[in-house]
Protein backbone atom coordinates (compact mmCIF):
# COMPACT_ATOMS: atom_id res chain seq x y z
CA UNK A 1 0.00 0.00 0.00
CA UNK A 2 3.34 2.28 -0.48
CA UNK A 3 3.85 4.53 -2.97
CA UNK A 4 6.90 2.82 -4.67
CA UNK A 5 5.49 1.60 -7.82
CA UNK A 6 5.65 3.32 -11.55
CA UNK A 7 6.02 6.69 -10.43
CA UNK A 8 7.01 9.43 -13.31
CA UNK A 9 8.99 12.28 -12.38
CA UNK A 10 6.60 15.19 -14.35
CA UNK A 11 5.47 18.50 -13.48
CA UNK A 12 2.50 19.52 -11.55
CA UNK A 13 -1.12 20.91 -13.40
CA UNK A 14 -2.82 23.12 -12.03
CA UNK A 15 -2.17 25.11 -8.56
CA UNK A 16 0.65 23.74 -6.65
CA UNK A 17 -0.38 21.22 -3.75
CA UNK A 18 -1.92 22.91 -1.04
CA UNK A 19 -0.21 23.34 2.69
CA UNK A 20 -3.26 21.22 3.83
CA UNK A 21 -5.69 18.55 2.95
CA UNK A 22 -8.90 19.44 1.41
CA UNK A 23 -12.27 18.04 2.46
CA UNK A 24 -12.49 15.62 -0.45
CA UNK A 25 -9.23 14.14 0.23
CA UNK A 26 -9.14 13.86 3.73
CA UNK A 27 -12.66 11.87 3.23
CA UNK A 28 -11.18 9.54 1.37
CA UNK A 29 -8.21 8.53 2.89
CA UNK A 30 -10.29 8.01 5.73
CA UNK A 31 -12.65 5.68 4.17
CA UNK A 32 -10.02 4.43 2.25
CA UNK A 33 -7.16 3.92 4.39
CA UNK A 34 -8.81 4.46 7.63
CA UNK A 35 -6.01 7.71 8.18
CA UNK A 36 -7.58 10.60 9.66
CA UNK A 37 -7.09 14.33 9.00
CA UNK A 38 -5.55 15.08 12.49
CA UNK A 39 -2.98 12.68 11.60
CA UNK A 40 -2.43 14.10 8.45
CA UNK A 41 -2.10 17.23 10.08
CA UNK A 42 1.19 16.35 11.89
CA UNK A 43 2.71 15.04 8.69
CA UNK A 44 4.22 16.62 5.07
CA UNK A 45 0.87 15.72 3.53
CA UNK A 46 -0.99 18.34 1.03
CA UNK A 47 -3.45 17.95 -1.69
CA UNK A 48 -4.13 19.14 -5.34
CA UNK A 49 -4.15 18.38 -8.65
CA UNK A 50 -1.69 16.81 -10.99
CA UNK A 51 -1.17 15.45 -14.30
CA UNK A 52 -0.61 11.52 -14.12
CA UNK A 53 1.06 10.01 -17.17
CA UNK A 54 -0.45 6.28 -16.54
CA UNK A 55 -3.63 8.34 -16.52
CA UNK A 56 -2.97 10.39 -19.54
CA UNK A 57 -4.82 13.21 -17.52
CA UNK A 58 -4.99 15.42 -14.87
CA UNK A 59 -6.46 14.42 -11.45
CA UNK A 60 -7.41 15.32 -7.67
CA UNK A 61 -4.12 13.84 -5.49
CA UNK A 62 -2.47 13.37 -1.83
CA UNK A 63 0.63 14.79 -2.07
CA UNK A 64 3.98 13.57 -0.45
CA UNK A 65 6.21 16.82 0.73
CA UNK A 66 10.48 15.49 0.18
CA UNK A 67 12.76 18.62 1.28
CA UNK A 68 13.56 18.24 -2.52
CA UNK A 69 10.19 18.21 -4.21
CA UNK A 70 7.09 15.96 -4.22
CA UNK A 71 5.25 12.46 -5.08
CA UNK A 72 1.73 12.77 -5.30
CA UNK A 73 -0.96 9.73 -5.55
CA UNK A 74 -4.12 10.34 -7.46
CA UNK A 75 -7.60 9.88 -6.39
CA UNK A 76 -10.06 8.00 -6.64
CA UNK A 77 -8.20 6.13 -9.53
CA UNK A 78 -4.52 4.94 -8.84
CA UNK A 79 -1.87 7.03 -10.20
CA UNK A 80 1.68 8.05 -9.04
CA UNK A 81 4.26 11.38 -10.49
CA UNK A 82 6.55 13.27 -8.57
CA UNK A 83 7.98 16.57 -9.22
CA UNK A 84 9.23 19.64 -8.46
CA UNK A 85 12.50 18.76 -8.39
CA UNK A 86 11.95 15.16 -6.69
CA UNK A 87 15.16 13.80 -5.49
CA UNK A 88 15.65 10.10 -3.02
CA UNK A 89 15.51 10.36 0.43
CA UNK A 90 13.34 9.39 3.18
CA UNK A 91 9.84 10.60 3.12
CA UNK A 92 9.34 12.76 7.06
CA UNK A 93 13.45 12.58 7.39
CA UNK A 94 13.59 16.28 8.35
CA UNK A 95 10.87 16.32 11.26
CA UNK A 96 12.74 13.23 12.02
CA UNK A 97 16.13 14.30 12.43
CA UNK A 98 14.99 17.32 14.10
CA UNK A 99 13.50 15.08 17.46
CA UNK A 100 17.09 13.09 17.31
CA UNK A 101 15.21 10.28 18.84
CA UNK A 102 16.31 7.03 19.57
CA UNK A 103 13.76 4.67 17.56
CA UNK A 104 12.97 5.25 14.34
CA UNK A 105 9.97 3.35 12.64
CA UNK A 106 10.87 2.65 8.90
CA UNK A 107 8.07 1.55 6.25
CA UNK A 108 7.79 1.54 2.53
CA UNK A 109 5.04 3.78 1.94
CA UNK A 110 3.48 7.13 2.73
CA UNK A 111 0.29 5.87 3.51
CA UNK A 112 1.54 3.04 5.92
CA UNK A 113 4.23 6.02 7.67
CA UNK A 114 0.44 7.49 7.72
CA UNK A 115 -0.93 4.35 9.38
CA UNK A 116 1.66 4.36 12.06
CA UNK A 117 1.15 7.73 13.19
CA UNK A 118 -3.00 6.89 13.34
CA UNK A 119 -1.86 3.94 15.51
CA UNK A 120 0.19 6.88 18.31
CA UNK A 121 3.59 6.60 16.96
CA UNK A 122 4.80 9.68 17.55
CA UNK A 123 5.43 11.67 13.78
CA UNK A 124 8.85 12.37 14.70
CA UNK A 125 9.97 8.88 14.48
CA UNK A 126 8.33 7.51 11.67
CA UNK A 127 9.91 7.44 7.98
CA UNK A 128 9.13 5.81 4.79
CA UNK A 129 11.81 4.68 2.02
CA UNK A 130 10.91 6.93 -1.21
CA UNK A 131 10.79 2.96 -3.70
CA UNK A 132 10.89 -0.54 -3.14
CA UNK A 133 14.02 -3.21 -3.45
CA UNK A 134 16.99 -2.16 -5.84
CA UNK A 135 17.09 -4.50 -9.13
CA UNK A 136 20.89 -5.40 -7.94
CA UNK A 137 23.49 -6.68 -11.04
CA UNK A 138 23.38 -10.15 -11.52
CA UNK A 139 27.12 -10.56 -11.32
CA UNK A 140 26.93 -8.77 -7.65
CA UNK A 141 24.35 -9.20 -5.61
CA UNK A 142 26.13 -6.87 -2.64
CA UNK A 143 25.37 -4.01 -5.12
CA UNK A 144 24.39 -1.44 -2.81
CA UNK A 145 23.39 1.50 -5.22
CA UNK A 146 20.67 3.10 -5.51
CA UNK A 147 20.79 3.97 -1.37
CA UNK A 148 23.04 6.86 -1.16
CA UNK A 149 19.85 8.48 0.40
CA UNK A 150 20.52 6.40 3.17
CA UNK A 151 23.86 6.91 3.53
CA UNK A 152 23.00 10.41 3.62
CA UNK A 153 20.65 10.60 6.14
CA UNK A 154 23.15 8.75 8.53
CA UNK A 155 25.62 11.52 7.81
CA UNK A 156 23.04 13.71 8.35
CA UNK A 157 21.96 12.72 12.06
CA UNK A 158 20.16 9.52 11.04
CA UNK A 159 23.47 7.15 12.71
CA UNK A 160 22.62 8.43 16.28
CA UNK A 161 19.38 6.47 16.75
CA UNK A 162 20.23 3.53 18.69
CA UNK A 163 17.05 1.30 17.53
CA UNK A 164 15.94 0.85 14.08
CA UNK A 165 11.89 -1.30 13.78
CA UNK A 166 11.71 -1.83 10.20
CA UNK A 167 7.74 -2.15 8.92
CA UNK A 168 8.46 -2.85 5.77
CA UNK A 169 6.16 -4.86 2.99
CA UNK A 170 5.77 -8.80 3.77
CA UNK A 171 6.61 -9.75 -0.03
CA UNK A 172 9.69 -10.75 -2.12
CA UNK A 173 10.89 -7.27 -2.74
CA UNK A 174 10.22 -5.86 0.76
CA UNK A 175 12.58 -8.82 2.08
CA UNK A 176 15.08 -8.04 -0.46
CA UNK A 177 14.76 -4.48 0.77
CA UNK A 178 14.64 -5.36 4.26
CA UNK A 179 18.06 -7.07 3.98
CA UNK A 180 19.77 -4.13 2.06
CA UNK A 181 18.51 -2.05 5.06
CA UNK A 182 19.98 -4.71 7.47
CA UNK A 183 23.47 -4.41 5.95
CA UNK A 184 23.21 -0.34 5.98
CA UNK A 185 22.01 0.42 8.85
CA UNK A 186 23.85 -2.23 11.43
CA UNK A 187 22.09 -5.79 12.45
CA UNK A 188 23.26 -4.82 16.05
CA UNK A 189 20.32 -2.01 16.15
CA UNK A 190 17.72 -3.64 13.80
CA UNK A 191 14.61 -4.78 14.75
CA UNK A 192 11.48 -5.79 12.00
CA UNK A 193 8.06 -6.62 12.66
CA UNK A 194 6.77 -9.53 10.92
CA UNK A 195 3.00 -9.11 9.64
CA UNK A 196 0.03 -11.56 10.38
CA UNK A 197 -0.28 -13.83 7.95
CA UNK A 198 -2.20 -12.22 4.97
CA UNK A 199 -1.23 -9.32 6.01
CA UNK A 200 1.36 -6.86 3.95
CA UNK A 201 2.15 -3.80 5.71
CA UNK A 202 1.44 -1.16 8.24
CA UNK A 203 -1.92 0.18 6.47
CA UNK A 204 -3.27 -2.98 5.56
CA UNK A 205 -3.21 -3.90 9.22
CA UNK A 206 -4.57 -0.89 10.64
CA UNK A 207 -7.78 -1.03 8.18
CA UNK A 208 -8.11 -4.60 9.36
CA UNK A 209 -7.65 -4.90 13.16
CA UNK A 210 -7.75 -1.33 13.98
CA UNK A 211 -5.06 1.18 15.21
CA UNK A 212 -4.17 -0.73 18.47
CA UNK A 213 -3.39 -3.67 17.30
CA UNK A 214 -1.14 -2.14 14.39
CA UNK A 215 0.79 -0.37 17.74
CA UNK A 216 0.64 -3.29 19.60
CA UNK A 217 2.45 -4.92 17.31
CA UNK A 218 4.80 -2.22 16.02
CA UNK A 219 5.62 -1.48 19.71
CA UNK A 220 5.71 -4.86 21.55
CA UNK A 221 6.15 -7.62 18.79
CA UNK A 222 8.95 -6.18 16.83
CA UNK A 223 12.10 -8.72 16.41
CA UNK A 224 15.50 -8.52 17.03
CA UNK A 225 17.27 -9.19 14.25
CA UNK A 226 19.06 -12.77 14.27
CA UNK A 227 22.78 -12.20 14.57
CA UNK A 228 24.44 -15.52 14.23
CA UNK A 229 27.02 -16.41 16.34
CA UNK A 230 25.57 -14.48 19.67
CA UNK A 231 22.82 -15.97 21.56
CA UNK A 232 21.94 -16.20 25.08
CA UNK A 233 22.00 -19.33 26.59
CA UNK A 234 18.38 -20.39 26.02
CA UNK A 235 18.96 -20.04 22.38
CA UNK A 236 21.80 -22.11 21.89
CA UNK A 237 20.89 -25.73 20.30
CA UNK A 238 21.72 -28.78 22.86
CA UNK A 239 25.07 -29.81 20.84
CA UNK A 240 24.78 -33.57 20.49
CA UNK A 241 26.91 -35.28 22.69
CA UNK A 242 30.23 -36.87 21.67
CA UNK A 243 30.11 -40.33 20.49
CA UNK A 244 32.88 -41.89 21.90
CA UNK A 245 34.58 -44.89 20.78
CA UNK A 246 36.56 -47.23 23.16
CA UNK A 247 40.67 -47.56 22.15
CA UNK A 248 40.19 -51.35 22.97
CA UNK A 249 42.36 -52.03 26.12
CA UNK A 250 39.89 -51.98 28.32
CA UNK A 251 42.66 -51.23 31.71
CA UNK A 252 42.93 -48.28 30.19
CA UNK A 253 39.24 -47.25 31.48
CA UNK A 254 38.06 -44.00 31.07
CA UNK A 255 41.51 -42.46 30.67
CA UNK A 256 41.52 -41.90 26.49
CA UNK A 257 38.40 -42.41 24.56
CA UNK A 258 37.92 -40.82 21.01
CA UNK A 259 35.05 -39.15 19.10
CA UNK A 260 34.29 -38.29 15.61
CA UNK A 261 34.11 -34.36 15.31
CA UNK A 262 37.73 -33.69 16.80
CA UNK A 263 41.12 -33.47 15.67
CA UNK A 264 44.28 -35.18 17.04
CA UNK A 265 47.62 -35.30 16.31
CA UNK A 266 50.40 -37.65 17.55
CA UNK A 267 54.11 -37.28 17.98
CA UNK A 268 57.27 -39.27 19.14
CA UNK A 269 60.57 -39.74 18.12
CA UNK A 270 61.58 -41.27 14.71
CA UNK A 271 61.27 -45.14 14.81
CA UNK A 272 59.98 -45.04 18.24
CA UNK A 273 56.29 -46.85 16.62
CA UNK A 274 53.64 -44.31 16.49
CA UNK A 275 52.34 -45.59 13.57
CA UNK A 276 52.31 -48.86 14.86
CA UNK A 277 50.69 -48.33 17.77
CA UNK A 278 47.81 -46.22 15.89
CA UNK A 279 47.47 -48.46 13.57
CA UNK A 280 46.41 -50.92 16.33
CA UNK A 281 43.97 -48.66 18.33
CA UNK A 282 42.47 -47.72 15.03
CA UNK A 283 41.73 -51.21 13.97
CA UNK A 284 39.89 -52.19 17.18
CA UNK A 285 38.00 -49.54 16.94
CA UNK A 286 37.19 -50.43 12.95
CA UNK A 287 36.45 -54.08 14.44
CA UNK A 288 34.68 -52.93 17.78
CA UNK A 289 32.34 -50.50 15.91
CA UNK A 290 32.43 -51.02 12.48
CA UNK A 291 33.46 -48.04 11.55
CA UNK A 292 35.41 -47.49 8.29
CA UNK A 293 38.68 -45.59 8.10
CA UNK A 294 40.80 -43.97 5.63
CA UNK A 295 44.46 -43.68 5.82
CA UNK A 296 47.02 -41.58 3.88
CA UNK A 297 50.36 -43.22 5.12
CA UNK A 298 53.12 -41.75 3.11
CA UNK A 299 55.94 -43.46 4.81
CA UNK A 300 54.56 -47.08 5.39
CA UNK A 301 53.65 -48.41 2.39
CA UNK A 302 49.70 -49.89 2.78
CA UNK A 303 51.23 -52.93 0.43
CA UNK A 304 53.19 -54.84 2.13
CA UNK A 305 53.30 -53.26 5.35
CA UNK A 306 50.01 -51.82 6.77
CA UNK A 307 48.62 -54.57 5.84
CA UNK A 308 50.93 -57.19 6.88
CA UNK A 309 49.63 -55.39 10.54
CA UNK A 310 46.33 -55.72 9.71
CA UNK A 311 46.45 -59.19 9.18
CA UNK A 312 48.32 -60.26 12.26
CA UNK A 313 45.93 -58.05 14.41
CA UNK A 314 42.89 -59.67 12.50
CA UNK A 315 44.00 -63.72 12.67
CA UNK A 316 46.10 -62.99 15.50
CA UNK A 317 48.52 -64.98 13.92
CA UNK A 318 52.25 -63.34 12.21
CA UNK A 319 51.49 -63.29 8.56
CA UNK A 320 54.24 -65.63 8.48
CA UNK A 321 52.25 -68.08 10.29
CA UNK A 322 48.80 -67.44 8.47
CA UNK A 323 47.13 -69.80 5.80
CA UNK A 324 46.30 -68.71 2.52
CA UNK A 325 42.71 -68.97 3.46
CA UNK A 326 44.10 -66.77 6.60
CA UNK A 327 45.16 -63.88 4.16
CA UNK A 328 42.06 -63.89 1.80
CA UNK A 329 39.96 -63.74 4.80
CA UNK A 330 41.62 -60.79 5.93
CA UNK A 331 42.22 -59.20 3.26
CA UNK A 332 38.10 -59.29 2.51
CA UNK A 333 37.62 -58.13 5.57
CA UNK A 334 40.23 -54.86 5.30
CA UNK A 335 38.90 -54.37 1.65
CA UNK A 336 35.20 -53.59 2.92
CA UNK A 337 36.86 -51.35 6.23
CA UNK A 338 39.88 -49.38 5.29
CA UNK A 339 40.54 -47.04 2.40
CA UNK A 340 44.16 -45.86 1.23
CA UNK A 341 45.63 -42.55 0.21
CA UNK A 342 48.23 -42.62 -2.51
CA UNK A 343 49.20 -39.71 -4.67
CA UNK A 344 49.93 -40.57 -7.86
CA UNK A 345 52.46 -38.40 -8.27
CA UNK A 346 53.64 -38.82 -4.53
CA UNK A 347 53.21 -35.10 -4.29
CA UNK A 348 50.38 -34.49 -2.11
CA UNK A 349 49.13 -31.08 -0.83
CA UNK A 350 46.80 -31.03 2.46
CA UNK A 351 44.01 -29.50 -0.58
CA UNK A 352 44.18 -33.12 -2.53
CA UNK A 353 44.20 -35.30 0.92
CA UNK A 354 40.69 -33.08 2.27
CA UNK A 355 39.26 -33.67 -1.14
CA UNK A 356 40.10 -37.29 -1.11
CA UNK A 357 39.16 -37.56 2.35
CA UNK A 358 36.01 -36.15 1.85
CA UNK A 359 34.90 -38.33 -0.79
CA UNK A 360 35.70 -40.97 1.38
CA UNK A 361 33.31 -39.96 4.00
CA UNK A 362 30.43 -39.18 1.86
CA UNK A 363 30.76 -42.09 -0.60
CA UNK A 364 32.63 -44.94 1.87
CA UNK A 365 30.67 -43.48 5.31
CA UNK A 366 34.63 -43.28 6.64
CA UNK A 367 34.72 -41.57 10.53
CA UNK A 368 38.22 -42.04 10.74
CA UNK A 369 40.49 -40.03 8.33
CA UNK A 370 44.47 -40.11 9.35
CA UNK A 371 47.86 -38.26 7.56
CA UNK A 372 51.15 -39.76 8.48
CA UNK A 373 53.11 -37.86 8.27
CA UNK A 374 52.55 -34.46 8.19
CA UNK A 375 55.49 -33.39 6.47
CA UNK A 376 54.84 -35.34 3.61
CA UNK A 377 51.71 -33.23 2.83
CA UNK A 378 53.55 -29.99 0.70
CA UNK A 379 53.45 -27.00 2.15
CA UNK A 380 51.31 -24.08 0.66
CA UNK A 381 52.23 -21.37 2.35
CA UNK A 382 51.32 -17.84 1.37
CA UNK A 383 54.06 -15.06 -0.26
CA UNK A 384 53.77 -13.25 3.31
CA UNK A 385 52.43 -16.10 5.90
CA UNK A 386 54.66 -17.30 8.51
CA UNK A 387 55.26 -20.81 9.33
CA UNK A 388 53.28 -20.60 12.88
CA UNK A 389 50.27 -18.43 10.48
CA UNK A 390 50.10 -21.60 7.93
CA UNK A 391 50.35 -24.13 10.32
CA UNK A 392 47.26 -22.72 12.22
CA UNK A 393 45.88 -22.10 8.63
CA UNK A 394 45.56 -25.25 8.21
CA UNK A 395 44.34 -26.94 11.76
CA UNK A 396 41.57 -24.86 11.78
CA UNK A 397 40.76 -26.20 8.29
CA UNK A 398 41.12 -29.73 9.42
CA UNK A 399 39.11 -28.83 12.83
CA UNK A 400 36.72 -27.84 10.34
CA UNK A 401 36.80 -30.76 8.49
CA UNK A 402 36.18 -33.45 11.17
CA UNK A 403 33.12 -31.24 13.07
CA UNK A 404 31.66 -30.81 9.73
CA UNK A 405 31.99 -34.08 8.17
CA UNK A 406 31.60 -36.05 11.42
CA UNK A 407 34.91 -37.83 11.50
CA UNK A 408 37.94 -38.19 13.65
CA UNK A 409 40.66 -36.60 12.04
CA UNK A 410 44.69 -37.75 13.36
CA UNK A 411 48.22 -36.22 12.07
CA UNK A 412 51.04 -38.24 13.04
CA UNK A 413 53.69 -35.38 13.26
CA UNK A 414 57.56 -35.63 13.65
CA UNK A 415 59.35 -33.41 16.25
CA UNK A 416 61.76 -31.17 15.28
CA UNK A 417 65.45 -32.33 16.12
CA UNK A 418 65.76 -32.02 19.69
CA UNK A 419 69.30 -31.20 21.56
CA UNK A 420 71.52 -33.62 22.77
CA UNK A 421 70.17 -33.47 26.47
CA UNK A 422 66.81 -34.18 25.44
CA UNK A 423 66.95 -36.45 22.55
CA UNK A 424 66.25 -39.71 24.91
CA UNK A 425 63.33 -37.87 26.79
CA UNK A 426 59.46 -38.35 25.62
CA UNK A 427 59.16 -34.80 23.67
CA UNK A 428 56.14 -32.38 24.09
CA UNK A 429 53.14 -31.25 21.73
CA UNK A 430 55.16 -27.76 21.45
CA UNK A 431 57.93 -29.92 20.07
CA UNK A 432 56.29 -30.48 16.63
CA UNK A 433 57.99 -28.97 14.17
CA UNK A 434 56.96 -25.90 13.09
CA UNK A 435 54.78 -24.42 15.40
CA UNK A 436 53.02 -24.29 19.09
CA UNK A 437 50.11 -24.12 17.77
CA UNK A 438 49.83 -28.50 17.35
CA UNK A 439 49.26 -28.17 21.31
CA UNK A 440 46.88 -24.91 20.89
CA UNK A 441 44.60 -25.89 18.32
CA UNK A 442 44.07 -29.74 18.81
CA UNK A 443 41.38 -31.43 21.01
CA UNK A 444 43.53 -34.41 21.68
CA UNK A 445 47.42 -34.39 21.32
CA UNK A 446 49.23 -37.76 22.04
CA UNK A 447 52.71 -38.87 22.16
CA UNK A 448 54.41 -42.37 21.75
CA UNK A 449 57.79 -43.10 23.24
CA UNK A 450 60.21 -45.85 24.01
CA UNK A 451 62.95 -44.85 26.97
CA UNK A 452 65.36 -47.40 25.38
CA UNK A 453 65.29 -48.67 21.86
CA UNK A 454 68.29 -51.19 21.91
CA UNK A 455 70.39 -52.05 25.21
CA UNK A 456 73.47 -53.23 23.37
CA UNK A 457 72.22 -56.51 23.17
CA UNK A 458 68.51 -56.81 22.86
CA UNK A 459 65.69 -55.22 21.19
CA UNK A 460 63.81 -53.40 23.41
CA UNK A 461 60.15 -53.47 23.39
CA UNK A 462 58.58 -51.25 26.37
CA UNK A 463 56.86 -48.14 24.93
CA UNK A 464 54.74 -45.44 26.90
CA UNK A 465 51.74 -43.60 25.28
CA UNK A 466 50.80 -40.41 27.00
CA UNK A 467 47.98 -38.63 26.78
CA UNK A 468 48.72 -35.02 26.66
CA UNK A 469 45.77 -33.04 26.11
CA UNK A 470 42.15 -33.37 26.14
CA UNK A 471 40.11 -30.59 25.65
CA UNK A 472 36.74 -32.32 26.55
CA UNK A 473 36.72 -34.73 30.02
CA UNK A 474 34.61 -37.27 27.85
CA UNK A 475 37.44 -37.51 26.05
CA UNK A 476 39.85 -38.71 29.04
CA UNK A 477 42.67 -37.09 30.75
CA UNK A 478 46.06 -36.70 30.70
CA UNK A 479 48.30 -39.47 31.20
CA UNK A 480 51.10 -41.57 30.84
CA UNK A 481 50.07 -45.85 30.09
CA UNK A 482 52.82 -48.43 29.77
CA UNK A 483 53.10 -50.66 26.84
CA UNK A 484 54.96 -53.58 25.36
CA UNK A 485 55.20 -54.76 21.93
CA UNK A 486 54.87 -58.57 21.81
CA UNK A 487 57.37 -60.01 18.96
CA UNK A 488 55.21 -63.23 18.59
CA UNK A 489 51.98 -61.45 18.41
CA UNK A 490 52.76 -58.60 16.22
CA UNK A 491 50.25 -56.45 18.38
CA UNK A 492 50.91 -54.06 21.67
CA UNK A 493 49.74 -55.09 25.08
CA UNK A 494 49.38 -52.82 28.19
CA UNK A 495 51.09 -53.50 31.15
CA UNK A 496 51.05 -51.32 33.75
CA UNK A 497 47.74 -48.68 33.50
CA UNK A 498 48.23 -47.85 37.10
CA UNK A 499 51.49 -45.37 35.90
CA UNK A 500 51.16 -41.81 37.36
CA UNK A 501 51.53 -39.46 35.15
Amino acid sequence: MGMRENITVGTAVGPEPSSRISAAAGQWLQKTRGISSDTLALLPVASGTAFFPDLSRKSEAVFFRFKDGWKARSYPDKGFVAGGGFKLSFWNLEQVLKAAPNEVFIVEGELDACALVEAGIPPDRVLSVPNGAKQKAADNPQDMRGYDYVKEALAAGLSKVKKFVWCGDADGSGHALRADMVRILGAARFWFVDWPEGIKDANEYLIKDGADALSELVTDGALQWPVAGLYRLDELPEPPPLTLWDPGFPEWENKIKLAPRTLSVVTGHPGHGKTAMWSQIWFQVVKQYGVPACVASFETRPKPHLRRQLRTLLVGKLEKDLTQEDKTRADAWIRDRYLFLVHPEQRPTLEWFLDMAEIAVVRHGARIIQADPWNRLEASRGRDESETEYIGRCLRTLHAFAHDMNCHVQILAHPAKMDSARRGQAPGLEDISGSKNWENMVDQGFVVHRPEVFDGTNRKTEAHLYHRKSRFEELGYPCKLAMDFKLSEGRYVSTDYQMGY
